[in-house]
């Protein structure tokens, strides 16, 4: 009868190495933006073009366009805990200024270790709408139209979900002149 000891010492060094092996093989490459588009299908008489990639932005988790035709995006680069960027996430501009159709300047709005994981944002005149739980914040955009000016306010707060999907995402405005947000799982007032 075979020792139960050895069996299970025989499993743990099988186990070790394993892991070892799967820690030393190459990791799976991520595609490249442009393969990646090549996947894509659209309907009959509409085609589909990358407009911004990495490393100009990263894991993007919602974007508007101002009235200048900016497109503004929110980043979430330490999305659950994560720690890829020690300096906070982003919230991005981005623009076309030779009209090709592609991003040819990216501008950092805003960068604080504050802002982890916003899953929503709207630009409205010279004010930001950012979502991230448990907090909706408010920026005023300074004179030159490319930075806050000063930190966020708190617009509203008691949204769950912090650093969660199941948090308070993209405001809306509509034409009749009010808001609308997709709601977090449960909010409580405060």
């Amino acid at each position: 009868m075979p020792n139960p000891c050895n069996r299970l010492l025989s499993l743990a060094a099988a186990a070790a190495l394993g892991a070892a092996a799967f820690a030393a093989a190459p990791a799976l490459a991520q595609v490249r933006p442009e393969e990646s588009l090549k996947t894509l299908k659209a309907p009959e008489g509409l085609e589909v073009t990358l407009f911004a990639s990495e490393p100009g932005m990263v894991n993007p988790t919602d974007m508007d366009i101002d009235a200048k035709g900016r497109v503004w995006v929110v980043e979430a680069a330490n999305y659950r805990g994560s720690k890829a960027r020690p300096e906070g996430d982003r919230i991005m501009i981005l623009e076309d200024t030779d009209g090709d159709g592609k991003a040819d300047k990216y501008k950092v709005f805003y960068q604080d270790p504050s802002l982890f994981a916003p899953l929503g944002i709207a630009v409205l005149g010279d004010k930001v709408y950012v979502a991230q739980s448990p907090n909706v914040l408010v920026f005023t955009i300074d004179e030159s139209g490319d930075k806050a000016k000063g930190p966020p306010q708190v617009l509203f707060t008691g949204f769950t979900g912090v650093n969660h999907d199941h948090g308070v995402h993209a405001g809306i405005f509509g034409p009749e002149a009010g808001t609308t947000s997709t709601p977090a799982t449960r909010a409580r007032s405060t």
